[in-house]
């Protein structure tokens, strides 16, 4: 039994009110796990949000963003709103590229 189970099981017995949580137990595990994985120096979604047109582009270019831009990198595994964001942009990004393409060969 992990840690938050028998925290959670703790709580339910002394006090069941208090498990009027907003958070699961495997919810609390998950934030656990990326509080370990935090870093001293880390970019906010702002700052993520401000730098995703070069990382898009860069990505499909086909460089190396882990090296070039490894804060962005690193808030992009990390965080699934942005990832979310990168992912729309990218797929915007090679459509643009095809038709792009199509319109050089045919014009």
């Amino acid at each position: 039994m992990t840690f938050f189970n028998k925290f959670f099981k703790r709580k339910i017995k002394n006090n069941p009110e208090s498990m009027k949580m907003a958070f699961s137990p495997v919810q609390a595990e998950k934030m656990l796990h990326m509080i370990q994985l935090s870093q001293e120096v880390e970019l906010s979604c702002d700052e993520v949000h401000d730098l995703l047109d070069q990382y898009a582009e860069m990505v499909i270019r086909g460089e190396n963003v882990a090296n070039l831009l490894p804060l962005a990198h690193y808030h992009l595994e990390m965080c699934p709103d942005c990832r979310e964001e990168f992912e729309a942009l990218s797929l915007i990004l090679q459509a643009q590229q095809k038709i792009d393409f199509t319109a050089k060969m045919t014009g």
